[in-house]
């Protein structure tokens, strides 16, 4: 058997994260920086995992493959009673350790015993950490691979399934729009219940071209910690229980406009919409005051910004996503903060055979 080579996009939240988790709507949009994973097949029965980022490798018989992902499963299992966020992030402390996760979730989905060795190796150019999806195209592209490795179906509701499953071990609670969104590629309209909706041909290139991101690195705190962080204001307080629900119905009405702003180019609806759902996060304690020191000088230029994804308290939100018409006045501004801002295309292809 030769090679095989797959590969899935990073993601952006346009707007809707954290509401996303509670079964309101988002807007995502698939971007143009891919994980690329590769599976050769070996003459043992061994796995063998590599990532060029991380710049390291293991070694693995599939008993510990299995005894990996059960304890992994029992873990998850018990904090998605108790909340323990301590115990999430140990499920995946190894910068290994998620991959190894993501096979054994295929061979369990699969009820597969026994599978011949391969050499598995992972080339992402999605940062890690940042709000851009890095391990939901991480376990969309593994699992692609599997699939043809071991003459599954290239099924892409399957794999997106499969994927989700693993993004609960890593995220603990997540929504499933980043698997998703990097399954299926593209702009579009996710909510739990109603699951992936294509909005691609609705985003008009004067729109497209005044986004942009800047990466202000990696947040302190784990996407799952964030999630957690708003699940633990949800549970221990009626009053912010009832706060964040308002917060949450705001979301979803600005989400919904934002789409007839994006399909009739309204630059003032788009910078507005966008402004008012960043505030939201702000109110749920998710954006750092670091952070949102630079989003208000973005809106001073006259420009909006948001973070993109779990955010984070301290420092650090990952990326933050810049709506802007005049991208000489952007650059001023983001030259006092020491950033640069890079364009991305939006509604790339999803997972897909290289």
């Amino acid at each position: 058997m030769s090679s095989i080579k797959i590969s899935a996009p990073g993601k952006l939240h346009l707007l809707g994260e954290h509401a996303v988790v509670y079964n309101k709507p988002a807007i995502l949009a698939a971007v143009d920086k891919r994980c690329f994973v590769e599976i050769n097949p070996r003459k043992d029965k061994k796995i063998k995992i590599s990532s060029e980022d991380y710049k390291t490798s293991t070694l693995h018989n599939i008993e510990e493959v299995f005894e990996k992902f059960e304890k992994a499963q029992r873990d998850w299992d018990i904090y998605s009673k108790n909340n323990d966020i301590s115990l999430l992030k140990s499920i995946t402390k190894g910068p290994l350790d998620y991959p190894l996760i993501i096979i054994g979730q295929f061979l369990k989905y699969f009820k597969i015993k026994s599978i011949k060795g391969f050499n598995l190796t992972i080339d992402s150019e999605i940062p890690v950490g940042c709000g851009m999806g890095s391990s939901g195209s991480l376990a969309v592209s593994i699992i692609g691979a599997l699939s043809l490795f071991s003459g599954r179906p290239f099924n892409k509701k399957t794999i997106n399934k499969i994927a989700f499953l693993c993004e609960q071990k890593k995220h603990g609670n997540p929504s499933g729009g980043d698997n998703s969104t990097s399954c299926f590629g593209g702009l579009v309209w996710f909510k739990k219940d109603e699951g992936i909706k294509s909005l691609e041909a609705n985003l008009p290139q004067e729109v497209s071209e005044n986004f942009y991101a800047v990466n202000t690195g990696i947040p302190s705190e784990a996407t799952g910690e964030m999630v957690s962080f708003v699940r633990n204001q949800i549970l221990n307080s009626k009053k912010k229980k009832e706060e964040i629900k308002k917060i949450f119905n705001e979301q979803e009405l600005l989400v919904r406009s934002l789409i007839p702003a994006l399909e009739q180019s309204s630059h003032e609806d788009i910078i507005r919409i966008i402004r008012n759902g960043e505030k939201n996060l702000e109110k749920l304690g998710v954006v750092s005051p670091f952070v949102q020191k630079i989003i208000r000088d973005i809106e001073e230029t006259g420009g909006a910004a948001k973070i993109c994804g779990g955010g984070g308290k301290t420092k650090s939100t990952g990326i933050i996503l810049i709506y802007h018409t005049d991208l000489r006045t952007l650059r001023k501004m983001l030259k006092s903060h020491q950033f640069v801002a890079a364009q991305l295309t939006l509604g790339v292809e999803g997972l897909r055979k290289e």
